[in-house]
């Protein structure tokens, strides 16, 4: 039995990938190239020996490139400089990664704009070196290594880098003097900041930091009226040990604090089971031999009604949870509560008669550990969501000259898009979060 069922798996298999090369050659066919390759791709994760799939997504990545550097050309001749390097070197990159070369025509419109961005990058350099901002000259070099290296322009950068480090580090020694008191990212900003200028500095700060915790306490307040409290009990056990962890994990925990952050969890089930002992008959034929009324040395099949009654139970189900969690922290309340209600009828009984096709049931009542499951799940979502809002709301507010660095580095752990955060760092360095993140593993 294991071969046919093995080619019916492959055949299914070689079906879908057939399915997914010919949805793609449609898509290509519309000149949705990107889409198009996708499918490709897919099909050859499902057979990497597909010869469909892969001439499919060689020609799709072809058309990509090409379209790529229609859009170059139009974007330079438009001005849009910045906007034409980037488009590049984005090509560039997936030359590389796709193993691909560009032939006849493509090439050629390739190394005229490759000339084009040369002289582009040659006198961005420039500029970028004369401007006192060598996080803005690190973060070029970066963006544009491909069509840096393709212009062969190594001599022509190491020219720079003397005036760039001392640049860099006089911008390190600048933020170093506003490292103190609690500022606790701005010194492990300024220390990686420093190390990557290799410059020495000394960074002094209080012992704690007092705006986080080092710790987190759950007082529990559990009345569990139900048949199944102790896999309840479990449960709440659980999810408080999930709710430690991920307070140990958000931006309010440090090992560097000392104070401890206390929350109530209160969790209070109310359960009701009603039962009614009732009768109930079901009615059902049976087929007998009679005489017949017409002649009685005759016999007749006859089919006559019958009712059998039996014993059942009838339960009602009432269950109500009540969940909440409460606490400060940073002067702010996070709290949350959640009420639920369940509803359930049921029945039950033993009889067990094959003539009236009755066969005993079996009582369907709630599964009140799965109830409870189901209710706390989302519970620590939202208690997540409560310490990092808390959090954006503490520092991801315009705030005073001397906090900023400090609030602009703590708000962006969470919120790298903030305007106020990129608008520090474009101050400070000429570049975005996101560009200074890369460079720096903030």
């Amino acid at each position: 039995m294991r071969k046919p069922l093995y080619i019916l798996a492959l055949a299914l298999s070689l079906s879908a990938c057939t399915s997914l090369v010919e949805k793609g050659d449609k898509l290509y066919q519309q000149g949705l190239y990107q889409q198009a390759a996708a499918l490709y791709e897919q099909a050859l994760a499902e057979d990497a020996e597909d010869i469909k799939a892969q001439q499919g997504l060689a020609v799709a990545r072809n058309k990509i490139v090409d379209r790529g550097l229609i859009e170059v050309r139009m974007l330079r001749l438009a001005g849009n400089f910045t906007g034409a390097a980037q488009k590049l070197e984005t090509i560039l990159r997936n030359q590389s990664k796709w193993s691909l070369e560009s032939f006849g025509a493509q090439a050629a419109t390739q190394n005229e704009e490759l000339g084009h961005m040369n002289k582009w990058l040659r006198k961005e350099a420039e500029s970028l070196a004369n401007s006192q901002q060598p996080d803005r000259f690190r973060w070029f070099e970066s963006q544009y290594a491909y069509l840096l290296n393709n212009a062969q322009m190594s001599d022509e950068l190491t020219q720079y880098k003397a005036q760039l480090n001392q640049d860099g580090k006089s911008r390190c020694l600048s933020l170093a003097e506003h490292v103190h008191g609690q500022r606790f990212y701005l010194r492990q900003f300024v220390h990686k900041y420093c190390l990557a200028w290799q410059q020495p500095v000394s960074l002094k700060l209080d012992n704690y930091d007092q705006s986080r915790f080092n710790r987190v306490r759950f007082d529990t307040q559990l009345n569990l009226g139900s048949f199944e409290s102790t896999a309840q009990r479990y449960l709440v056990e659980n999810t408080l040990i999930d709710m430690r962890n991920a307070f140990q994990k958000s931006l309010w925990y440090t090992s560097q604090a000392k104070q401890s952050a206390r929350f109530q969890f209160s969790t209070d089930i109310t359960y009701d089971r009603q039962v009614r002992h009732t009768q109930q008959e079901k009615r059902y034929m049976v087929t007998e031999s009679r005489v017949d009324p017409q002649n009685s040395e005759k016999r007749i099949e006859v089919d006559i009604e019958r009712v059998y009654i039996y014993p059942i139970n009838e339960y009602q189900e009432y269950y109500t949870v009540r969940l909440g969690y409460k606490g400060m922290v940073a002067g702010q309340m996070v709290s949350h509560q959640h009420s639920s209600s369940e509803v359930n009828s049921t029945k039950s009984h033993t009889a067990n008669y094959k003539e009236a096709q009755i066969k005993p049931l079996a009582a369907n009542f709630l599964n009140l550990t799965e109830l409870l499951k189901a209710q706390l799940r989302p519970l620590q979502g939202k208690y997540k969501s409560d310490l990092n809002a808390l959090w954006k709301l503490q520092y991801c507010q315009h705030s005073a000259a001397e906090s900023v660095a400090e609030n602009a580095l703590r708000c962006g752990k969470i919120n790298p898009n903030e305007d106020f955060v990129n608008h520090w760092f474009r101050q400070e360095f000429g570049v975005d979060y996101k560009a200074m993140q890369s460079l720096y593993s903030l």
